[in-house]
C-alpha cells in the first residue's frame, strides 16, 4: 500500500494484516505516516497504489462502496472540534444523520455518554470543555455509532494524565466488550 503526496511518499507498507477482535497501536515520529494510513483504513483517503481488503473482500473505492464501509470503521481524529450546541447533541449526530429512531438514539448516546464518564455533562455546552473532556465527548461520539473497527489518531495526545488513563482504560474496555478491532496512533512506547 502506497501513498503518495506529489513526489514525496508519505507511506510505503509491504503487507499489513489487521485481525478482528485486537487492539494494535501505531508508533512513530511526526511525519512517520500513522494519519495517512489511518485515513486510509478508514476510507477517507485513497491509497496511491496498493490492494486494500475489508472482511476479505477488496476495496473498490467506489464511492458507494465507501459509504458502506464507513458505517463499519470510525475514525476519532486527533485534533477533534466540537459542534454548536450541547455534548448530547454532538454524541447524537451521527445517528440522526444514519436516521437511528428516537428512543434508540436516546439509548445509545447515554450508553455512550456513560461509557466515557461524561454523563453528567450532557446538557454542557460542547464547546466549553477542556481537552480531556472533548476527546472523551469525541470518542462517545465515535462509540455510539458502534463501529466494528475503531481508528483513534492520538487519542491522549494534549490531555493530562487523569485523562490519558481514562482514554486507554475505555479503549481497553470497549475492546473487551464489544469485540470490535482498535487501532489508534500514539507516541508514546508504554501505551
Amino acid at each position: 500500500l502506497k501513498r503518495s503526496h506529489g513526489s514525496r511518499t508519505v507511506l510505503n507498507i509491504d503487507k499489513l494484516e489487521i485481525g478482528p477482535n485486537q487492539i494494535y497501536t501505531l508508533i512513530g515520529p511526526n511525519g512517520a505516516g500513522k494519519t495517512s494510513l489511518l485515513q486510509i483504513l478508514a476510507f477517507l483517503d485513497r491509497p496511491s497504489s496498493g490492494i486494500m481488503h475489508f472482511w476479505d473482500k477488496q476495496v473498490s473505492f467506489d464511492e458507494k462502496d465507501l459509504y458502506a464501509l464507513r458505517q463499519q470503521v470510525v475514525l476519532l481524529d486527533q485534533n477533534p472540534i466540537m459542534f454548536t450546541g450541547s455534548v448530547w447533541t454532538n454524541v447524537e449526530f451521527g445517528l440522526q444523520v444514519r436516521k437511528v429512531p428516537g428512543q434508540a438514539r436516546k439509548k445509545r448516546v447515554e450508553e455512550a455518554l456513560e461509557l466515557v464518564g461524561m454523563e453528567k455533562f450532557a446538557h454542557y455546552p460542547a464547546q466549553g470543555l477542556s481537552g480531556g473532556e472533548t476527546k472523551r465527548v469525541a470518542l462517545a461520539r465515535a462509540l455510539v455509532l458502534q463501529p466494528d473497527v475503531l481508528l483513534c489518531d492520538e487519542p491522549t495526545a494534549n490531555v493530562d494524565n487523569e485523562n490519558q488513563e481514562i482514554i486507554l482504560n475505555i479503549i481497553q474496555k470497549i475492546n473487551i466488550e464489544r469485540k470490535g478491532s482498535i487501532i489508534f496512533s500514539t507516541h508514546y512506547l508504554s501505551q
